[in-house]
């Protein structure tokens, strides 16, 4: 076989058999797993007895992989027999989560969580993790944030959310380089992003369409740069903290 045609092939192979995205991973220490499904067929309906030798939780978090997902219901029934319907309805991307919940009253024996779910039609079977914070004993505490695999970005700066509506420059050193790509991580609370403007160190300020209502550990999708690589002179922010929430984090990473 020519060289040429050997190096070809193995080209091919390696684009066959790439993953076609980093997986997105989150924090789980100080977490405990009260129970994973795999999500059958269209529409399926499951049930996580979790049990009082389990302990007591004061917190939940649902993370969803393998392939989106479509939530319908979610119920949690207490030790008591209480019930608590959580307003987690919604479409989850593949490797997201769903915002901390706050359980109702104190920490909470959790008897059983009934699941409502439906994968996508043309696409694979979703996974779905339930984890529960306990609010006493070891590693108690504030839940650790949502993680992404930052390898081969770089992050131009962060800033805290002060305030009911805050403004923020990040000025970005000419050292950093060249960029062609974007995106926004928001930690430790929800956050509503309302105006965002890139200026290059040439031509005309850049204003991409990402105003919208950020779950904490969320982040934009990846924002692509008009024109060839650019230089990044500063970014300015407008945003606000959701009222009753704790005060978010952005960061800004390029590469």
């Amino acid at each position: 076989m020519r060289a040429s045609s050997l190096l070809a092939s193995l080209a091919l192979l390696f684009l066959l058999h790439a993953p076609a995205h980093a997986d997105v991973t989150w924090e789980s220490k100080g977490w405990v797993k009260l129970g994973e499904r795999d999500v059958n067929g269209n529409v399926d309906k499951d049930v996580i007895t979790v049990g009082a030798y389990e302990g007591k939780f004061a917190k939940l978090t649902l993370v969803v992989d393998k392939s989106d997902l479509e939530l319908l219901d979610f119920e949690i029934v207490f030790g008591n027999g209480q019930k608590h319907n959580p307003n987690v309805k919604q479409v989850f991307k593949e490797g997201a989560r769903t915002r901390v919940l706050d359980l109702p009253g104190d920490e909470r024996v959790i008897k059983m969580i009934n699941l409502k779910y439906k994968n996508f039609a043309g696409g694979g079977k979703a996974h779905v993790e339930v984890w529960g914070w306990k609010a006493e004993g070891i590693g108690a505490g504030r839940p650790s944030a949502a993680l992404w695999d930052s390898k081969g970005w770089t992050k131009l700066g962060e800033r805290s959310v002060n305030g009911r509506i805050d403004k923020d420059r990040i000025t970005v050193a000419r050292k950093k380089g060249t960029f062609k790509q974007m995106t926004i991580v928001v930690l430790d609370s929800d956050l509503d992003l309302l105006d965002f403007e890139v200026k290059f160190g040439r031509g005309a300020p850049w204003n991409p369409a990402v105003k919208h209502t950020f779950k904490e550990g969320q982040r934009t999708r990846v924002l692509d740069f008009p024109g060839d690589v650019r230089v990044i002179k500063h970014i300015d922010l407008k945003y606000a903290n959701i009222a009753g929430g704790g005060k978010a984090k952005v960061q800004v990473w390029a590469k």
